[in-house]
């Protein structure tokens, strides 16, 4: 299909569900400037299908693509260090210390909370959390430390994630 054909399909599909693309980009992104790439990213894939003709439902093809690069998306921030919400418990606690006791009751109960979460989590899934959030490897050098896979590296940050927030959501 030559390009000008391509390009002219897009525009008609942006012109018809971009809108809709957009909200539903929206409603699942924590971080609303990321809506903006992702919409450009679903686009561009859509340029790299060669019969358009072959598709029936355009939104739900689109809906559908968008789905996969929300999906990869997700997979890349969870893969990415980040420093860990202890450092920041901690910085809170100090400045509370000095200044506001409700914050301070509120910065120790944090603490606690994911000190608690960290000690019912197996030795593997709470290496695999510290390495990660406080020393900011990858899941392959956590993977090379712990004598482990990869994939069981993503699986025990994987625990990990969903201990803290199970805790965190009882308190």
């Amino acid at each position: 299909m030559p390009a000008d054909e391509k390009q002219a399909f897009v525009t008609e599909v942006a012109t018809q569900h971009g809108r809709k693309l957009r909200r539903y980009l929206a409603a699942r992104l924590r971080n609303a400037a990321d809506v903006s790439d992702l919409v450009q990213e679903v686009f561009l894939r859509l340029l790299r299908v060669d019969r358009h003709e072959s598709i029936r439902n355009p939104e739900a093809y689109v809906m559908t693509v968008a789905g996969h690069v929300l999906h990869q998306h997700t997979l890349r921030l969870a893969t990415a260090p980040q420093t860990v919400a202890a450092i920041d418990v901690i910085v809170d606690l100090h400045s509370a210390i000095e200044t506001d006791p409700v914050a301070q009751f509120d910065a120790q109960r944090r603490l606690e909370q994911l000190d608690h979460a960290l000690s019912l989590m197996t030795p593997n899934v709470h290496a695999t959390f510290v390495l990660h959030r406080r020393d900011g490897l990858t899941l392959e050098e956590i993977g090379k430390r712990l004598g482990v896979s990869r994939p069981m590296v993503k699986k025990y940050l994987a625990k990990a994630l969903i201990q803290c927030r199970a805790l965190g959501e009882d308190a």
